[in-house]
């Protein structure tokens, strides 16, 4: 299993101008078959967003009615055809509703599909592709910019299918995938360096122990009130993330993970972390800050810090006076329902 975490928020430019968000996010699954897609409207293609919702919806049916058959296909040349040519049948349609001529609904494209242990990646025109592999972010697939500069290849564009990059491998060590809009990539992608923000990682490490729900909804936070400040474009990124054997939960979590996670100096950190153990264990059932603290043998000011840290990193939840815990705490005796 695999979990999905996405989001697009409308750039300050773009506000400003009352423009839409021309950024598009969507997945699906089906089976053993998962797919992850992410599309930047062209900002000179006023109807674009619509463009971009329509080619990662179709990409993401595509994949999952046809996964098998693009992956045994040798012939890239006509795996790139063949997708070219469905986006552009299903941007023919959209364009029919719309009244508008195709161009109008220029994207760039980002999706990543996995089955089993394969997985297929294609990328039309800017934004980043990048996967955690044994620990380390990875680019997989850096922006294709146009013949001129500050443009890009468009899902449109004449040379689409030359500039198209297609991927086809094996899942082995990979734990997580990532897509970016050239948004996000101002704050998330060193250019100079070729190297992906660490906190991409944490963002994978957490979404392991902690429900893809809430770490979706830490995400949008943080697009919205910091990773928009670094840029006037929308910005968007989809994540997969496998939930597989590396973090079966947190109590199974290495002492290095967890002062990952946490965000905690290593030194000195037993105590520390036995201390949040103990918290996330105790918060299974609903508890005031000062029962928490007579449970730790801890002063409530001090036992509060505690618990705000463990709140700021979306670990447990209050409710009134009282809190919760809502990561994944399987102790290794329990049944793997997934």
């Amino acid at each position: 299993m695999w979990n999905v975490m996405q989001c697009a928020v409308q750039g300050r430019s773009h506000i400003k101008s009352d423009t839409p968000c021309q950024d598009k996010t969507y997945s699906a699954v089906d089976n053993d078959t998962q797919v992850i897609a992410l599309a930047d409207g062209a900002g000179s293609a006023k109807l674009s967003h619509y463009g971009a919702e329509t080619v990662t919806k179709f990409i993401c049916s595509e994949l999952i009615e046809k996964f098998d058959a693009y992956f045994s296909d040798n012939d890239g040349a006509s795996v790139k055809q063949q997708l070219i040519e469905g986006m552009l049948k299903s941007l023919s349609k959209t364009a029919n509703q719309l009244e508008c001529e195709i161009r109008e609904l220029a994207s760039t494209l980002l999706f990543v599909a996995i089955k089993n242990n394969q997985f297929i990646i294609a990328h039309i025109g800017d934004g980043v592709v990048g996967y955690l592999k044994n620990d380390e972010m990875k680019i997989a697939s850096q922006p294709e910019n146009g013949e001129f500069v500050n443009t890009t290849v468009f899902t449109t564009s004449k040379d689409a299918i030359m500039t198209m990059k297609l991927i086809k491998g094996s899942l082995g060590e990979i734990q997580g995938f990532v897509l970016m809009s050239d948004g996000a990539e101002t704050s998330l992608y060193n250019k100079k360096e070729r190297k992906l923000a660490d906190v991409l990682k944490k963002i994978m490490q957490i979404s392991t122990v902690v429900s893809a729900d809430k770490v979706q909804e830490q995400i949008k936070q943080s697009f919205e009130n910091v990773i928009i400040k670094a840029t006037t474009d929308d910005c968007s990124i989809a994540m997969l993330v496998k939930a597989n054997d590396t973090f079966k939960g947190y109590l199974q979590l290495s002492n290095k993970h967890k002062c990952e996670l946490l965000k905690i100096n290593s030194v000195s950190s037993k105590r520390k972390i036995r201390r949040y153990d103990d918290i996330l264990v105790y918060l299974q059932n609903k508890q005031s800050v000062y029962q928490i603290a007579r449970k730790i043998h801890l002063k409530p000011k001090y036992t509060k810090k505690y618990i705000d840290k463990l709140c700021m990193l979306n670990f447990i939840e209050k409710n009134g006076d009282y809190y919760h815990t809502i990561v994944i705490m399987r102790t290794g005796n329990e049944e793997n329902n997934e």
